[in-house]
């Protein structure tokens, strides 16, 4: 049975190609020890570091982005169909998707990693509060500056964020009416933004990635209202993404290279403040265009590869930080001296295969019978001829 086959609900092609690409360059950050001082002695350091992204965490930007668009999107639809949100079922199914694998790392870094170190010449103390793990809270750790010795858990810190978003969203998406969805998001946007240039780009806080999954939930709203209330502004806006010219694809997904390595960090340093609404606006950019743009360069989720590694991306990213650490404490158990292909082709070529593997095993043989259960649990959306007598019309919204 495919991951899709297990959720019965729209599916976004294109989003699984976008996961695929970007688990892919969270990869090679994580993956290529590009500031290794054996790289940095070697003559193809300077190719080397051209072809490496610098700062995952902006990458991550694009993953929160999509993850709210997407759930916005179910959310929207789901109120739309069924006059309400199901917000118990919601939290139901979240739940039965994240927290099997997730507390298994967890089990493994705190149980089964310092047990197998303690064989070794070189010991491993837990250097963490384990309640944090356990609550979602330790991106405030990170942004603290307490990072973790063990990469298993340091990784984590992106799914802290997504549980405190999944535990506020369904609420206001539920509460607040259709037609002040938006202008309530502009406004928690501009406090966040406030927030981010007062405090700095603290990568890891919650209220720095807040802009990130607004601008997605934005997204979401602008293409609902589009679609199902017939918004003038809304259905302009969409019709100018579906027009977007491949001249200016082109130059969208240059700019985006260039973003996801550099950040603004080589631009005027007034920028940075902004660094994060500029991504969060690129990789809304790159979303729409991925999946509503008529011109397109190509549409990567016609790519079967990338929309198999997109299809794995939640297990992939869990379980690649456990193995990236196994391979580099195998070489210190047998003592050997990493060189500049093994610390940049070898062991980094060798951990995606490893990777993609175990996730795949991971999604059969673990997940899937959580993500049979999951499919139970997914409200049964009545069609619009019968809706309840109680339930919002669709209507047309002033521009």
């Amino acid at each position: 049975m495919s991951i899709k086959s297990t959720l019965k609900r729209p599916y976004f092609r294109n989003l699984d190609g976008l996961r695929g690409l970007f688990i892919i360059l969270i990869f090679i950050s994580h993956g290529c020890a590009h500031h290794a001082p054996e790289v940095n002695e070697h003559w193809l350091a300077p190719l080397i570091h051209l072809g490496v992204v610098h700062n995952s965490a902006l990458v991550l930007s694009f993953f929160f982005v999509m993850s709210s668009f997407l759930i916005t999107s179910l959310l929207l639809r789901e109120r739309h169909l069924d006059g309400r949100i199901h917000i118990g079922a919601f939290y139901l199914r979240r739940t039965l998707r994240i927290w099997p694998l997730y507390y298994a790392i967890l089990a493994f870094a705190f149980i089964g990693y310092p047990f197998l170190r303690s064989f070794g010449s070189h010991g491993y103390a837990i250097d963490v509060e384990i309640w944090h793990y356990i609550v979602f809270i330790q991106n405030l750790d990170l942004a603290a500056g307490r990072f973790p010795e063990n990469m298993s858990l340091a990784v984590t810190w992106s799914l802290a964020v997504e549980e405190q978003f999944y535990l506020l969203w369904p609420l206001l998406m539920a509460f607040i009416p259709v037609r002040h969805l938006f202008p309530t998001m502009l406004v928690l946007l501009t406090a966040t933004l406030s927030w981010q240039y007062v405090n700095g780009n603290n990568y890891f806080h919650t209220l720095t990635c807040a802009s990130d999954l607004i601008i997605g939930s934005l997204l979401a709203i602008g293409v609902f209202y589009a679609q199902h209330y017939r918004h003038g502004l809304a259905r302009r806006w969409l019709l100018s993404v579906r027009r977007l010219p491949r001249i200016a694809v082109a130059a969208l997904w240059l700019w985006s290279l260039y973003l996801y390595r550099h950040g603004l960090s080589e631009g005027p340093v007034q920028l940075m403040p902004f660094e994060r609404l500029v991504v969060d606006l690129t990789a809304g950019l790159v979303l729409m265009e991925q999946n509503y743009g008529r011109y397109s360069i190509f549409k990567l989720g016609n790519v079967k590869g990338m929309r198999y590694l997109g299809q794995l991306a939640f297990g992939m990213y869990l379980l690649h930080a456990p193995i990236l650490t196994a391979l580099s404490d195998i070489y210190h158990l047998l003592g050997w001296q990493k060189t500049a292909w093994d610390s940049v082709f070898i062991i980094p070529i060798l951990a995606f295969g490893l990777t993609v593997g175990t996730a795949t095993l991971c999604f059969r043989y673990f997940e899937l019978p959580f993500l049979r259960l999951y499919s139970r649990f997914l409200p049964r959306t009545k069609h619009p001829a019968e809706k309840p007598a109680n339930q919002e019309q669709p209507r047309v919204l002033s521009a």
